[in-house]
Protein backbone atom coordinates (compact mmCIF):
# COMPACT_ATOMS: atom_id res chain seq x y z
CA UNK A 1 0.00 0.00 0.00
CA UNK A 2 1.33 3.41 -0.98
CA UNK A 3 0.55 5.52 2.07
CA UNK A 4 1.30 8.87 0.45
CA UNK A 5 -1.23 11.66 -0.10
CA UNK A 6 -2.16 12.75 -3.61
CA UNK A 7 -0.52 16.15 -4.11
CA UNK A 8 -1.91 18.48 -6.78
CA UNK A 9 -3.45 15.44 -8.45
CA UNK A 10 -4.82 16.40 -11.89
CA UNK A 11 -8.60 16.51 -12.10
CA UNK A 12 -11.53 18.74 -11.31
CA UNK A 13 -12.22 19.19 -7.61
CA UNK A 14 -15.99 19.03 -7.44
CA UNK A 15 -17.98 18.66 -4.24
CA UNK A 16 -15.78 16.75 -1.75
CA UNK A 17 -18.54 14.53 -0.32
CA UNK A 18 -17.85 12.95 3.07
CA UNK A 19 -14.56 14.76 3.43
CA UNK A 20 -13.17 17.05 6.07
CA UNK A 21 -11.24 19.91 4.47
CA UNK A 22 -8.74 22.21 6.17
CA UNK A 23 -6.53 25.13 5.15
CA UNK A 24 -2.85 25.28 6.12
CA UNK A 25 -0.62 28.31 5.77
CA UNK A 26 2.68 26.56 5.08
CA UNK A 27 4.29 23.27 4.09
CA UNK A 28 5.58 22.50 7.60
CA UNK A 29 2.07 22.64 9.06
CA UNK A 30 0.74 20.54 6.18
CA UNK A 31 3.43 17.90 6.74
CA UNK A 32 2.68 17.93 10.48
CA UNK A 33 -1.02 17.38 9.75
CA UNK A 34 -0.24 14.44 7.47
CA UNK A 35 1.97 12.87 10.14
CA UNK A 36 -0.77 13.32 12.75
CA UNK A 37 -3.34 11.78 10.41
CA UNK A 38 -1.08 8.79 9.82
CA UNK A 39 -0.68 8.54 13.61
CA UNK A 40 -4.43 8.10 14.11
CA UNK A 41 -4.64 5.49 11.38
CA UNK A 42 -5.78 7.52 8.38
CA UNK A 43 -4.77 5.91 5.07
CA UNK A 44 -3.03 8.84 3.41
CA UNK A 45 -3.44 7.34 -0.06
CA UNK A 46 -7.02 8.71 0.02
CA UNK A 47 -6.00 12.20 1.17
CA UNK A 48 -5.70 14.99 -1.41
CA UNK A 49 -3.48 18.03 -0.93
CA UNK A 50 -3.79 21.09 -3.15
CA UNK A 51 -0.91 23.56 -2.92
CA UNK A 52 -0.19 27.02 -4.22
CA UNK A 53 -1.11 28.45 -7.58
CA UNK A 54 -1.04 25.00 -9.22
CA UNK A 55 -3.59 23.82 -6.65
CA UNK A 56 -5.76 26.86 -7.33
CA UNK A 57 -5.76 26.00 -11.04
CA UNK A 58 -6.90 22.46 -10.20
CA UNK A 59 -9.60 23.75 -7.86
CA UNK A 60 -10.69 25.95 -10.77
CA UNK A 61 -12.94 28.23 -8.74
CA UNK A 62 -14.88 29.45 -11.78
CA UNK A 63 -14.92 26.12 -13.62
CA UNK A 64 -13.53 27.72 -16.77
CA UNK A 65 -10.84 25.08 -17.24
CA UNK A 66 -13.32 22.22 -17.17
CA UNK A 67 -15.79 23.03 -19.91
CA UNK A 68 -19.48 23.81 -19.74
CA UNK A 69 -20.20 21.23 -17.02
CA UNK A 70 -17.47 22.68 -14.83
CA UNK A 71 -18.81 26.21 -15.24
CA UNK A 72 -22.39 25.06 -14.55
CA UNK A 73 -21.33 23.22 -11.40
CA UNK A 74 -19.53 26.31 -10.10
CA UNK A 75 -22.58 28.48 -10.88
CA UNK A 76 -24.75 26.10 -8.85
CA UNK A 77 -22.22 26.14 -6.03
CA UNK A 78 -22.20 29.93 -6.16
CA UNK A 79 -25.81 29.85 -4.98
CA UNK A 80 -25.08 27.46 -2.10
CA UNK A 81 -23.21 27.49 1.18
CA UNK A 82 -20.15 26.15 -0.67
CA UNK A 83 -19.51 29.50 -2.31
CA UNK A 84 -17.71 31.12 0.63
CA UNK A 85 -15.68 27.98 1.25
CA UNK A 86 -14.56 27.74 -2.38
CA UNK A 87 -13.54 31.40 -2.32
CA UNK A 88 -11.58 30.89 0.88
CA UNK A 89 -9.80 27.83 -0.54
CA UNK A 90 -8.99 29.64 -3.77
CA UNK A 91 -7.58 32.65 -1.88
CA UNK A 92 -5.51 30.45 0.42
CA UNK A 93 -4.02 28.55 -2.51
CA UNK A 94 -3.25 31.70 -4.50
CA UNK A 95 -1.51 33.04 -1.39
CA UNK A 96 0.79 30.01 -1.26
CA UNK A 97 -1.25 27.96 1.20
CA UNK A 98 -2.44 24.38 1.15
CA UNK A 99 -5.87 22.74 1.27
CA UNK A 100 -6.09 19.19 2.62
CA UNK A 101 -9.05 16.89 1.86
CA UNK A 102 -9.50 13.91 4.20
CA UNK A 103 -12.18 11.26 3.57
CA UNK A 104 -14.08 10.69 6.84
CA UNK A 105 -17.00 8.52 7.87
CA UNK A 106 -18.57 8.47 11.30
CA UNK A 107 -18.94 11.17 13.91
CA UNK A 108 -16.16 9.89 16.20
CA UNK A 109 -13.72 9.63 13.33
CA UNK A 110 -14.68 13.09 12.10
CA UNK A 111 -13.88 14.54 15.53
CA UNK A 112 -10.52 12.75 15.76
CA UNK A 113 -9.49 13.91 12.29
CA UNK A 114 -10.62 17.48 13.06
CA UNK A 115 -8.58 17.49 16.29
CA UNK A 116 -5.49 16.30 14.42
CA UNK A 117 -5.87 18.91 11.69
CA UNK A 118 -6.40 21.74 14.17
CA UNK A 119 -3.47 20.61 16.34
CA UNK A 120 -1.21 20.95 13.28
CA UNK A 121 -2.42 24.49 12.58
CA UNK A 122 -5.30 23.73 10.25
CA UNK A 123 -8.04 26.31 10.12
CA UNK A 124 -11.34 26.94 8.37
CA UNK A 125 -12.24 23.27 8.71
CA UNK A 126 -15.38 22.24 6.88
CA UNK A 127 -16.99 18.81 6.66
CA UNK A 128 -18.81 18.21 3.39
CA UNK A 129 -21.66 15.81 4.05
CA UNK A 130 -23.92 14.27 1.48
CA UNK A 131 -26.14 17.34 1.12
CA UNK A 132 -24.82 19.64 3.87
CA UNK A 133 -21.69 21.37 5.04
CA UNK A 134 -20.61 21.61 8.68
CA UNK A 135 -18.48 24.57 9.63
CA UNK A 136 -18.39 23.99 13.37
CA UNK A 137 -14.59 23.94 13.57
CA UNK A 138 -14.02 27.39 12.08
Amino acid sequence: MDDQPLRNEPGFYRYPAQQLVAVFDDQAATDDALARLRGIGVDLSGVHVLSGVEGAALLDRRGTGHGLRGRLLRVLQWTSSENDTLDLHDQALRGGGHVVYVPVRGEDRKERVAESLRAAGGHNLVYFGRFTTEKRWI
